[in-house]
């Protein structure tokens, strides 16, 4: 969720206090407290601890006590003596819980994933049930805090619509995949991994994208869908990333493995070596592979995804692969000469470089980024 909705969301909930701390820092420390977990993108620099590390320790519920601590000092306004009906600092500290807690669920609710189990697990929770901008829920926050800063009632049922929004999102969600499934099964298709994804305005507009095994291979299609699950345009066709050459390049490159566990059903696409201003072998083959979660259905909204700074695929990894002679001499498997993690909107770039082994970062890496150039 963008950080607008984030820094309003937790202005709403102080708001919706009727004993709150008589101090005009109470709102403006509540949405700072609520946007706070993105505080993790100052310490990002390369596509790689992007990738590792947005969305992670920050958005951790066992990093949460200690990181609502840290909120709950930065916060002293809220529990300095001289406030009327001030906070117990343990109040506060609880205060600073819910606001991350809030953050975490407008997250996850989105299609990016967060990954709230580091660091025991780095699995992302993503519940497909808003776009990543979704105006149904930040236009509501912000006119409450114009227009209803002194109606409690009506800042409570904004409020909880932040909860009841996306709750209907994931209702919605659980029904289209249904209707989906059983369209396909009913059509005796072999498809596979299928994805339901909000779309702008949903829950009027949703994609869904999903791997078919037919008579020209594996492919991953998508197709816009309405509001009641029916398909809006034909479907869009992707040659699928094979599992094989994704199996192989995550095992040799760390940024292969980040993207690809990042990655909902990648697809590819071959590039012409020509075009790129990297002196290439000649028997050289360049792939980019990419994810097809934030696309859209909409054709306006892919003509305003166009116009923004630097327009391109968001994220991207591109590889370049090399004939692997075998102990014959015959021509084998293909071996990984240089990669890239391209990453459109935030502006990062790897650049072409030799792959790092892959493997999992001890912590101290995970925290300060060391080497993940």
């Amino acid at each position: 969720m963008d950080p607008v909705t984030h820094a309003a969301s937790g202005a709403v909930a102080m708001l919706a206090l009727g004993n709150r701390p008589a101090t005009a820092w109470a709102a403006p420390l509540a949405a700072i407290a609520c946007a706070a977990p993105d505080i993790d993108l100052v310490f990002i620099h390369t596509p790689l601890q992007f990738l590792l590390l947005h969305r992670g320790i920050t958005h951790s519920l066992a990093f949460m006590p200690f990181f609502a601590m840290i909120l709950a000092l930065i916060c002293w306004p809220l529990w300095r003596k001289t406030t009327e009906q001030r906070w117990r600092f343990r109040t506060v500290w609880l205060f600073c819980c819910a606001m991350i807690l809030l953050h975490i669920w407008l997250d996850v609710v989105t299609t990016y994933g967060t990954m709230i189990f580091v660091p025991f697990s780095h699995y992302r929770v993503r519940l497909n049930s808003i776009f990543i901008i979704d105006l149904l829920v930040t236009v509501p926050l912000l006119w409450a805090i114009w227009r209803w800063r002194a109606k409690r009632a009506l800042i409570l049922l904004t409020l909880a619509w932040t909860f009841f929004y996306p709750a209907l999102g994931i209702a919605a969600n659980a029904w289209h995949t249904s209707q989906c499934e059983a369209r396909f099964a009913a059509e005796n298709r072999k498809v596979s991994r299928l994805h339901v994804l909000p779309d702008a305005f949903a829950p009027f507009f949703w994609r869904v994208i999903f791997e078919e095994d037919g008579v020209n291979g594996l492919s991953v299609r998508e197709q816009s869908l309405n509001a009641l699950g029916q398909p809006r345009e034909p479907e869009t066709v992707f040659p699928a990333a094979p599992a094989g050459l994704v199996r192989s390049l995550s095992q040799k490159s760390v940024d292969c493995e980040a993207f690809f566990q990042f990655a909902v059903l990648p697809v590819e696409k071959k590039l012409d070596p020509q075009h790129n201003p990297e002196d290439f072998p000649a028997n050289a083959t360049l792939l980019m592979f990419h994810d097809l979660r934030f696309g859209s259905g909409l054709e306006f909204v892919r003509k305003l995804l166009a116009m923004r700074p630097d327009a391109d695929i968001p994220f991207q990894l591109m590889a370049e692969l090399l004939p692997q002679p075998d102990t014959e001499g015959t021509s084998g498997n293909m071996a990984i000469g240089r990669v890239r993690l391209r990453f459109s909107d935030s502006g990062r770039d790897s650049s072409w470089h030799m792959p790092r082994p892959a493997g999992k970062p001890d912590l101290w890496q995970w925290l300060v980024g060391l080497d993940l150039n």
